[in-house]
């Protein structure tokens, strides 16, 4: 593992590179202790786990296993997530330095939930607000975001990017 768990000033816990990490080096999988359904919610005893989620573009929930669900959001994130043949991954957006946090953000693979909370990442282009819905975003944070968009989820919302881009094209 590159990465270490450490308590963080405004988040709780959150994940540090022991080193440095390269711009596009895969830093983790992302594993999973189970999914999250109508028929199997969370039980009273998993309820701590309601920030452990990672929303699927398919509007699947899974609950993250330690110590990946510690990867804090960042309006500014260093890192992204990115999937191959059904498995997810982080992998380092720009240089990563040693002692810095590990950070995604959360809101560019989602669509559709009925979510929002308040972000406290800290970054100085911090949007606020999370309403977990990526075409809720400004079209220009829209378009800084697509190179880093899941392939997935790239293709199931394919028509809604497409029309973002044309709409950029002819004003």
């Amino acid at each position: 593992m590159e990465y270490y768990v450490k308590n963080t000033e405004r988040k709780g816990v959150g994940l540090y590179a022991k080193k440095y990490i390269p711009a596009f080096s895969v830093i983790s999988d992302i594993k999973y202790i189970r999914e999250v359904t109508k028929d199997n919610p969370l039980s009273e005893s998993e309820k701590h786990l309601h920030d452990h989620q990672h929303y699927w573009p398919d509007g699947r929930i899974f609950i993250v296993h330690e110590p990946e669900c510690y990867f804090n959001h960042s309006c500014n994130p260093n890192a992204y997530i990115y999937s191959a043949a059904g498995k997810y991954f982080i992998l380092a957006k720009k240089d990563i330095k040693s002692e810095e946090e590990i950070t995604v953000d959360y809101e560019i693979q989602t669509t559709g939930f009925d979510v929002a909370w308040e972000c406290k990442c800290g970054a100085i282009n911090c949007r606020g607000m999370h309403t977990w819905d990526i075409f809720l975003l400004p079209t220009k944070i829209i378009r800084e975001s697509l190179p880093f968009l899941d392939p997935w989820f790239a293709q199931v919302h394919g028509d809604k990017i497409r029309e973002i881009l044309n709409q950029a094209l002819h004003g």
